[in-house]
């Protein structure tokens, strides 16, 4: 899918989620390739009989990759996910694609003369010493608040939508109409 941008609009920057939050995910699935093995190892070790027709550690193997294919199946989902969630803030709006799933996306513009207000939100002790956390762009009226979660220096990032922000209202009075500025007379041009 491809996004059509207007006359004149410029891609600012890119945001994604830290490289962290993949990791940890993906942190789970690997440990999740260990869960049967323990599992294995204590029942074998119990004093319980099973009877199960043909060799019992073929069917266990069998299994095994059923469940390191689903988890590959996971991983690949993950990774989707975080590779194609992105914030593309441009000269003029900010777009919020998310994905939603293997086959669903959701894209979302606000322009930049919308914008209310843009919190960050930082959570506990790895987030702090790593450096991600979540950013929020509301408006005043009841259009959708944008949030990315789990993005690198969020603070930086909030700092970058700001300064598109005061790019793009001094570009907005500089281009009103006919070259006259759309302040009221005696108040300073941004």
């Amino acid at each position: 899918m491809s996004i059509s941008f207007d006359q004149g609009e410029v891609v600012l920057f890119e945001v994604r989620k830290h490289w962290f939050v993949l990791v940890a995910e993906l942190g789970f699935c690997v440990l999740g390739t260990l869960l049967p093995m323990v599992l294995y190892a204590v029942v074998s070790v119990l004093p319980l009989t099973f009877s199960t027709p043909g060799n019992g550690l073929l069917l266990f193997a069998v299994c095994y990759t059923f469940w390191v294919l689903a988890l590959i199946v996971v991983m690949a989902y993950l990774w989707t996910d975080y590779y194609l969630d992105v914030w593309v803030v441009t000269n003029q709006r900010v777009i919020d694609i998310e994905q939603r799933g293997l086959f669903s996306r959701e894209v979302a513009t606000m322009q930049l003369s919308k914008i209310q207000d843009i919190a960050t939100d930082v959570r506990g002790f790895i987030a702090t010493m790593i450096g991600f956390g979540d950013v929020r762009i509301q408006t005043a009226g009841n259009e959708r608040e944008f949030v990315i979660r789990g993005v690198a220096y969020p603070d930086k990032v909030r700092a970058q939508v700001e300064a598109a922000l005061e790019s793009h209202g001094a570009i907005a009075i500089k281009l009103n109409t006919a070259g006259q500025a759309a302040v009221p007379p005696g108040e300073p041009l941004v």
